[in-house]
């Protein structure tokens, strides 16, 4: 089997508004921290081909990815579905659109971030060689917590304690603390590395306004310093209700927060590295669907009824476009407006009474007896059981927010109707689900047997 890998810069100009940390921020960036990157691995065997493109970014939505796709098979002669395309998940990066409130998109930068992110590819491509397949999981422990079972939270103590190398989440059961490594070596020589880990990449607050790939970015620079040559590929797992320790802190404990998380992490990596055992891999496959996960059935005069209450808040008397006024977490004129507009948007995709049906993005790519099992979402940590219990392949990477954006809450969070299940929906302008913690372990599991 052949391999190549390479990265391209995707470093957005000074003054483009970042992603994340809450509506309505007008975080632009202020300084380059670290470079973002778009890093690729192409493989082939026989007339079998596929890459894996990872962008340090928030997220890209359905469209863009297509577009980043089609560039990138393009340059390389792959078919777009042949395009296995996932982010980050960096909260240190541009916005991109998609997701209302949460950094207006830089037109240019989204011009041209198909082109930036395909040089990865079309060098990733031009660099293949035989490789020797390494395989490894090791502990990655202290990293992760649970944010939505966890007690306390992750921002409240004081941050010597969630720095502290002895520090454990209270619900270890409620994370993934193993970091996942395949290694590509070439006349004994490290080439590339995926490495996956299941976590937030959120080390840092609505107060940073600096660019960066956030620990898992900055540990992939390490890697790459220290192994002169390889590219270090890192592949968000189920992410969707996992933070690190440290977040939501001010600029200089987040400094702190990276620096001692992200050696943290690359030492994990670099104990895979060490540990990894030759793999056997003379399979490849690659496969993607757009897939319809069912909806919540809201009718368009309900949509309308919505809108028209949220439009009564904004031309109140006295009404500022201050955002923080309200009830936080969930019941603020930032979180309105987001909801206002999401449901401007869902309600013109309506045909007459109908509803829009819209589809998922679900993928898998295949390594021998690894399979990567990624979807448009931010998986929620316990709907990776069910997905590898029924994998009938070795080693099964779940692999969140591969070419979309939005949230696949579990049962208790779906039951809820909170933030994940029924506001980001709203904001990203979509339907909740009824029911993605059955129908997405279903869709990947049936992916998985497909790529057998």
């Amino acid at each position: 089997m052949k391999a190549g890998f390479a990265s391209s810069d995707i470093t957005p100009r000074l003054g483009v508004q970042l992603a994340g940390y809450g509506p309505y921020r007008n975080r632009a960036a202020a300084k380059i921290t670290s470079p973002l990157r778009a890093r690729a691995m192409a493989v082939t065997q026989g007339k079998r081909r596929a890459l894996v493109l990872s962008l340090e970014l928030v997220g890209v939505h359905r469209e863009l990815a297509e577009k980043i796709r089609a560039a990138a098979a393009a340059r390389t002669g792959l078919k777009a579905d042949e395009v296995f395309l996932a982010v980050t998940h960096t909260h240190s990066g541009p916005a991109t659109g998609g997701t209302f409130g949460w950094g207006e998109a830089d037109g240019i930068y989204v011009e041209t971030l198909p082109s930036r992110a395909a040089e990865a590819a079309a060098k990733a491509w031009a660099a293949r060689e035989e490789v020797e397949w390494r395989y490894a999981e090791a502990p990655c422990e202290g990293i992760a917590m649970n944010r939505e079972t966890d007690k306390g939270g992750w921002m409240f103590d004081p941050i010597e304690v969630r720095l502290d190398p002895t520090f454990r989440p209270a619900r270890p059961q409620d994370t993934d603390p193993t970091v996942r490594v395949l290694a590509a070596y070439a006349g004994g020589k490290l080439r590339g590395l995926l490495h996956h880990f299941g976590c937030h990449a959120v080390v840092g607050s609505e107060q940073t306004f600096d660019v960066h790939g956030d620990f898992v970015g900055l540990a992939s620079v390490q890697l790459e310093q220290k192994h002169a040559g390889a590219t270090a590929i890192f592949l968000a797992g189920a992410i969707g209700d996992i933070n690190p320790p440290v977040c939501h802190r001010g600029p200089a404990e987040t400094r702190r927060g990276l620096s001692v998380l992200s050696k943290k992490y690359a030492a994990a990596v670099e104990a895979g590295l060490r540990d990894a055992q030759p793999m056997a891999a003379e399979e490849l496959g690659v496969a993607r669907e757009d897939v319809f996960f069912g909806r919540k059935l809201w009718k368009r005069s309900a949509v309308e009824a919505r809108i028209a209450e949220f439009e009564q808040i904004f031309a109140a008397p006295g009404v500022t476009d201050a955002t923080q006024i309200g009830k936080p977490p969930l019941h603020t004129n930032g979180l309105y407006m987001s909801r206002l507009q999401g449901l401007r948007s869902l309600l013109a995709d309506y045909v007459g009474k109908k509803p829009p049906k819209k589809k998922v993005n679900v993928q898998g790519l295949r390594i021998g007896p690894v399979a990567l099992l990624g979807c448009g979402l931010e998986i929620f940590h316990a709907l990776q059981a069910p997905i590898m219990a029924g994998s009938p392949h070795a080693h099964t990477w779940v692999v969140s927010l591969v070419g979309g954006i939005g949230y696949a809450p579990d049962e208790p969070a779906s039951k809820r109707s909170g933030y994940t299940d029924e506001f980001v929906p709203i904001m990203v302008g979509e339907l909740p689900f009824k029911q993605v913690h059955a129908d997405l372990p279903r869709a990947l599991v049936k992916m998985a047997r497909a790529l057998a």
